[in-house]
């Protein structure tokens, strides 16, 4: 079948965590020429400052800073003594299920800034209390929870590749079609909502997102579609009408397009 390949976005499994530690501010902190070559690291910043050295650069990190730093790469890093940092790092390793997860994580090797470090806070202040309970399926929660914080850095990377504000602006219309995709919105709608005119509107969105707005659209109903027709709960129209297509044959010639088959192939029997 051809069409979207929603397979081929970024997808990975996180195999197992070898270990996570939450550590006070120390002064004298510091490592030399560390390397794991089994398993990946993130370190986040909760509090002060400290500098890591690692292929020839000198990295200073500081509160609400997130690190990635994959199998095999050597650094050092030291507390700055004034004011030490405390941090959380996690050891785990990842399963990558695409060219494209390994692409992205091989060659990420940069300092995330996030806007918003209290979401990260939140998500390894969880992490580390899950993990030192070790009640009943605890491996399972914090697998869960490592998947949220390496999405944080894929959407981070996102938003620092594209800028904050046109990122966002983006983002806040590409949410709206997604709650209200039964509604047909026109480019000229959406690029008032974002602030943006409809000629950078439209070259914005295809960048960030990947497609138009029209495609975008499209492809969120469709797939809703498609969901409906596998659980059984509706025939061809009802999918159709419910996802907001009263036109049932341009629904199927879209519906066979973005999918490789028509509604009916994915009909329950």
């Amino acid at each position: 079948m051809s069409g979207i390949h929603v397979q081929d976005d970024l997808d990975f499994n996180i195999r197992f965590i070898e270990h996570i530690n939450e550590k006070e501010p120390d002064p004298q902190w510091r490592i030399d020429q560390i390397v794991y070559h089994n398993t990946c690291v993130i370190a986040f910043c909760s509090s002060g400052e400290a500098v890591y050295r690692y292929l020839n650069r000198e990295v200073p990190v500081k509160e609400g800073d997130l690190l990635f730093f994959p199998k095999g790469l050597v650094r050092s890093a030291r507390s700055n003594p004034d004011n030490p940092w405390s941090f959380y790092t996690v050891s785990f390793d990842m399963e990558f299920l695409n060219d494209s997860t390994w692409d992205f994580f091989k060659g990420f090797k940069n300092v995330i800034r996030s806007p918003h470090p209290f979401k990260l806070q939140s998500l390894f202040a969880e992490l580390s209390m899950v993990w030192s309970g070790r009640r009943s399926g605890f491996t399972i929660k914090c697998k869960s929870i490592m998947m949220d914080i390496l999405y944080q850095i894929i959407k981070e990377q996102d938003r620092a590749e594209h800028g904050g504000a046109h990122y966002y602006a983006i983002e806040k219309t590409a949410n709206l079609i997604l709650s209200s995709y039964r509604d047909h919105f026109s480019i000229d709608e959406l690029a008032a909502l974002s602030g943006l005119s409809s000629s950078h509107f439209r070259l914005l969105f295809k960048k960030i997102i990947g497609m138009t707005a029209v495609q975008y659209q499209n492809q969120i109903r469709i797939y809703k579609a498609k969901d409906l027709l596998l659980s059984g709960d509706c025939n061809v129209s009802e999918a159709a009408r419910s996802v907001g297509f009263e036109d049932i044959y341009y629904f199927s010639r879209l519906f066979k397009k973005l999918t490789g088959a028509s509604p009916s192939y994915y009909l329950k029997d």
